[in-house]
């Protein structure tokens, strides 16, 4: 699980994940998308695990932005205060 209080921020940080892939399949970049994407479906499991995933959460985010800078769009968006 991801605690309430960064329930909308993971979300968007999800959602920015998705939009940079999208961009990066639009490019043709088939093997670095194949990463992205390998992240980008563990994320919402993260979500639903009972047990709190929230730093495990920000951990792949931040591995996603350290591989492809791009991607540091998404942590951006994570760790944004809620408004």
């Amino acid at each position: 699980m991801i605690v309430d209080a960064r329930q909308r921020s993971a979300l968007k940080a999800l959602n920015g994940v998705l939009v940079m892939a999208r961009s990066m399949a639009y490019e043709g970049k088939s093997d670095e998308l194949a990463v992205v994407l390998d992240t980008a479906e563990y994320l919402p499991l993260l979500m639903l695990d009972p047990v709190d995933r929230t730093e495990e959460f920000r951990g792949h985010l931040l591995d996603l932005a350290a591989r492809f800078p791009r991607f540091e769009w998404a942590l951006t968006r994570f760790d944004a205060p809620e408004e």
